[in-house]
C-alpha cells in the first residue's frame, strides 16, 4: 500500500511540472513586447526627441535679373543660423543680406546635399571656398569666423557649382 501513494505523488508531481511551464508560456503570449530592444519604450527617463526648430526669416536672398529665387529654409540650431541649400543643384549665384531691421547672426552655417554641387564660394569681408562632399547624407558647412562682421552692412555673395 505504500507504493500506490508514491506512484500517485510522482504522477501528480510530473503533471505539475508540465502544467507550470505551459501556464507560463500561455501567459507570455499575451506580452506584446518582450524583447530587450523594446524595453526602452517604457522607461520613465526616456524622453521623445526635441522637435525641429521652426523656420525663421533672418536673411534675404537676392538673385541676378532673370534668375529664379532659391527657396532657402532658415532655422536656428542653438546660436547658429542654418540656411538649407539642399534644393540647389548645378551652378548658380545669389546674394544674402539681413532682413531690414536685423543684423547678421553671430554664426552662420549651410546645410548642403552632397553631390548637388562641388564647391560653395562665399565672398564677404573675406573669401572662402567650401568643398561639398560627393556622397553621403546632408552635411552642415559652418562659415568660418571673419568672412563677415556681425555688425556690418555688407552682403554675402554665394556662388555654387563645380
Amino acid at each position: 500500500m505504500t507504493e500506490a501513494p508514491a506512484g500517485r505523488s510522482r504522477c501528480a508531481a510530473s503533471l505539475i511540472a508540465v502544467l507550470i511551464p505551459l501556464a507560463a508560456l500561455a501567459a507570455c503570449s499575451h506580452v506584446a513586447r518582450l524583447g530587450p530592444s523594446h524595453w526602452h519604450a517604457h522607461w520613465p527617463w526616456r524622453h521623445a526627441p526635441a522637435p525641429p526648430e521652426p523656420p525663421v526669416h533672418e536673411l534675404l536672398a537676392e538673385v541676378p535679373a532673370g534668375a529664379a529665387s532659391p527657396a532657402l529654409v532658415q532655422s536656428w540650431n542653438r546660436n547658429n543660423l542654418r540656411v538649407s541649400l539642399t534644393d540647389l543643384s548645378g551652378a548658380g549665384e545669389f546674394t544674402l543680406r539681413p532682413v531690414p531691421g536685423h543684423v547678421w547672426p553671430i554664426r552662420l552655417e549651410f546645410l548642403v546635399q552632397p553631390g548637388a554641387f562641388a564647391h560653395l564660394e562665399i565672398k564677404g569681408d573675406e573669401r572662402v571656398i567650401l568643398a561639398v562632399p560627393a556622397t553621403g547624407a546632408a552635411t552642415v558647412l559652418p562659415v568660418p569666423q571673419g568672412i563677415y562682421a556681425p555688425d556690418s552692412a555688407i552682403a554675402l555673395q554665394l556662388h555654387y557649382g563645380p
